[in-house]
C-alpha cells in the first residue's frame, strides 16, 4: 500500500512539473508580427531584393538576439507585406543598414534607503535604419530613400524576465510603426515615377 502510495505521489510530482512548464512556454509564446493591415506600396519593378549591412552582434550592450522579434526581422517582414511587385523592369533594393538592440544599466542608489525602493535599472534602445532604392536594368540606382526610427523605454529592477520580453515585443512594434511613417512619406515624395497608384 505504502508503494502505491508512493507510485502515485511521484506520478502527481511529474504532472504538477509538465503542467509548471507548459504553462512557462505558454508566457513565452508571442503571436507573428505582421504589417498585412499596412497599405501597400505597388512598385514598377520586376523584382525585391533585401540586403542586411549589420552583423548579429551577441555581447553587451547589444541583446537584440534575446528580443522574441528582432529589428532586422521584423523590417524584412515588413518589406514582404508591404512592397508589391508592378512592374516588368527595375528592381527595389531595400537594404538594412541599422538593427539593433541594446541594454543599457542605469545607476541605482545601493544605499540602505536605496534598498526599499523599486528603481529603474536598465535602459533598452532600439533601432532601424534603412533604405530603399531603385535600380534599372544596368543596376545603377535610379531613385533612393531613406528611413531611420529609434524606441526607447526604461524598466524597474523588479521587471521580470517574461514581463521584459513583453515589453521588447511591445518595442518593435512601436519601432516598426515610426519605420513605417517615415519611409511612407519619403517614398510618397521621392518615388512619383516607381510607384503605381
Amino acid at each position: 500500500m505504502i508503494k502505491f502510495c508512493k507510485y502515485h505521489f511521484f506520478l502527481l510530482c511529474i504532472s504538477f512539473s509538465l503542467a509548471s512548464c507548459q504553462t512557462v512556454g505558454k508566457l513565452e509564446k508571442f503571436p507573428t508580427m505582421t504589417f498585412t493591415h499596412l497599405s501597400k506600396i505597388r512598385l514598377l519593378v520586376r523584382d525585391i531584393k533585401i540586403l542586411e549591412l549589420q552583423k548579429n552582434q551577441i555581447t553587451p550592450p547589444y541583446i537584440t538576439h534575446q528580443f522574441p522579434i528582432s529589428p532586422a526581422k521584423a523590417t524584412r517582414r515588413w518589406a514582404k507585406d508591404k512592397l508589391q511587385i508592378g512592374g516588368k523592369k527595375n528592381t527595389a533594393r531595400l537594404i538594412i543598414k541599422i538593427a539593433e538592440a541594446k541594454q543599457i544599466p542605469l545607476k541605482i542608489d545601493k544605499t540602505f534607503v536605496g534598498s526599499f525602493k523599486n528603481q529603474q535599472s536598465d535602459r533598452y534602445e532600439t533601432e532601424i535604419s534603412a533604405k530603399l532604392e531603385i535600380l534599372n536594368e544596368k543596376k545603377e540606382i535610379e531613385a533612393v530613400v531613406e528611413a531611420e526610427a529609434q524606441h526607447f523605454k526604461t524598466v524597474s529592477e523588479a521587471t521580470s524576465l517574461s514581463d521584459r520580453r513583453k515589453i521588447w515585443y511591445n518595442m518593435i512594434e512601436v519601432l516598426m510603426n515610426e519605420f513605417n511613417k517615415e519611409i511612407d512619406k519619403n517614398i510618397n515624395n521621392n518615388f512619383q515615377r516607381y510607384l503605381i497608384k
